[in-house]
């Protein structure tokens, strides 16, 4: 147990080491532009293939919304297009990443509905495992007051996913019973009791 402990240490300092990975830095991102830091996947495969480097600071289009990310999710999708597994993966280097929470740092022109300082979380393609994201306006959800920032980056996926599942796959209405088996994970654990 000691040595799997060392040895994730030396891999998060390989990660965090500024001269490895450079080739997976963004040409478009110039020195004297505002920068973030984000976690790119410079190939796929393990952890060894993710890299904190920094990139261009996105500006929010119209209908956009500019997020300050306090928290990302992970979940099994993330850890498939980190091994390439999915049918028509996108080409390396990627931010990975599909959903986040944070405040909103500005909006596209055109953009209703949120404003600077709102805690919300987002469902992003691609791109959560940053500093900053931008998200369409369609795909950004207001925080509960009593809800954390974490407990909203793990919330949309899993949630989803669940209700999917229940009410439009499996057509489940009042007055039905469902058994879930041999299951787990996040999304489980989001199942109605």
């Amino acid at each position: 147990m000691a040595k799997e402990g060392a040895d994730m240490t030396e891999e998060t300092e390989y990660m965090l080491d500024r001269n490895v990975g450079k080739e997976a830095e963004s040409p478009e991102s110039p020195g004297d532009a505002k920068e973030m830091r984000a976690v790119v996947l410079a190939g796929f495969g393990g952890l060894n293939k993710l890299r904190v480097t920094k990139k261009a600071m996105p500006e929010p289009q119209e209908g956009e919304v500019k997020i300050r990310v306090k928290a990302c999710g992970l979940n099994f999708l993330d850890l498939m297009v980190r091994l390439g597994t999915i049918d028509n993966p996108p080409k390396p280097p990627i931010v990975p990443g599909f959903e986040c929470s944070g405040i909103v740092e500005s909006v596209g022109e055109n953009t209703l509905g949120f404003e600077i300082g709102d805690r919300v979380m987002a469902f992003v393609n691609y791109n959560a495992w940053a500093e900053v994201v931008c998200a369409p306006v369609d795909f950004v959800f207001k925080m509960p007051d009593e809800m954390t920032f974490a407990e909203a980056a793990a919330f949309s996926l899993n949630f989803v996913a669940a209700y999917m599942m229940l009410f439009e796959v499996a057509n489940l209405r009042e007055g039905m019973s469902v058994l879930v088996h041999s299951a787990g994970g996040g999304v489980v654990i989001d199942l109605p009791d």
